[in-house]
């Protein structure tokens, strides 16, 4: 079975075995692109929509294979430094592939829904022996609405998977709920209530996202709410209160505390960007489950 119409979007994962992102066992697979612009972002490799070139310098013993495989001419070696011209490199993934390191990755490719599914689907029999399914996540699904509308449709219905999108929620309300009937479950990530403190950390402000929460509540959809606890941000007694107060008045019971972790660090340094995020106070995620849980609500704590 093949999709009638076949679009293609920039993936820069997928990953099988999951069991995070949604029930059961899952391929999750992560869209490149996000209006947001997180400081703690695990994933910032997802953050631009085109393409990027990550340099594990720590792995890179300089031997200069990528330099002489590269078509381009944009790799040199020079004071103890292997040195990417930019304008010349045309992202060709030459210098990923020979590299005996795997000191280099290419983050990002264009795929289509045929080529996304038969991908998913060889997973099928995990799928429906778990109750799993397939996640779409980021960066931001949402931020390639007509690639993932056509993904969600026909892994959902002509597939017949369980699908999850693991979103921000930033999108018009208008566009969000078209896609609403080919998926069975929203993992909705809330930063912050406080909208100046959501724009400063976070690029964006959060007034389109908690409408969206609100409409998806309305409507009795199957929303888990997702806060990421970041030190000296959201973790504080206020936030917490306003976040259950919200959950109860706009009928979202479920809420899952992820507790704050620094798994992405080194992405960042391989794409030459700093993180700024690091503390050594540890937020207490009991705390917080313990705040939000006398709001009523259904409260996990992921495992770190």
């Amino acid at each position: 079975m093949k999709p009638a119409d076949n679009p293609s979007g920039i993936v820069f994962d997928i990953q099988h075995f999951s069991v995070h992102d949604g029930p059961g066992v899952r391929s999750t697979v992560f869209l490149k692109g996000c209006p947001l612009t997180c400081r703690w972002c695990s994933n910032p490799e997802s953050q631009k929509h085109q393409p990027e070139l990550l340099h594990f310098e720590k792995l890179c013993t300089l031997c200069g294979i990528c330099v002489e495989e590269c078509p381009n001419g944009a790799l040199t070696v020079a004071d103890d430094e292997l040195r990417r011209d930019e304008t010349a490199c045309k992202l060709c993934g030459l210098c990923v592939s020979v590299c005996p390191q795997d000191a280099r990755q290419l983050s990002g490719r264009r795929m289509t829904v045929e080529e996304v599914s038969t991908e998913v689907r060889q997973h099928w029999r995990i799928f429906m022996q778990s109750g799993g399914g397939v996640t779409l996540s980021g960066g931001e699904a949402l931020a390639q609405p007509a690639f993932t509308g056509a993904l969600l449709g026909f892994l959902h219905d002509e597939l017949g998977f369980h699908t999850c999108l693991d979103t921000t929620g930033f999108l018009p309300w208008e566009s969000f709920e078209t896609l609403l009937p080919a998926i069975d479950l929203i993992l909705l990530d809330l930063k912050h209530m406080d909208d100046a403190r959501h724009r400063e950390a976070t690029g964006i402000g959060n007034a389109r996202i908690l409408e969206n929460a609100r409409h998806l509540g309305e409507r009795g959809f199957p929303v888990i709410v997702r806060l990421p606890l970041i030190p000296d941000y959201n973790d504080t007694d206020d936030n917490l209160h306003a976040l259950g107060r919200f959950m109860k008045t706009v009928r979202l019971p479920k809420i899952e505390v992820l507790p704050y972790h620094e798994f992405g660090v080194s992405k960042y340094t391989a794409l030459g960007k700093t993180y700024t995020v690091h503390s050594r106070i540890e937020p207490k995620a009991e705390r917080a489950a313990s705040i939000l849980g006398d709001y009523g609500l259904d409260v996990t704590v992921a495992p770190r």
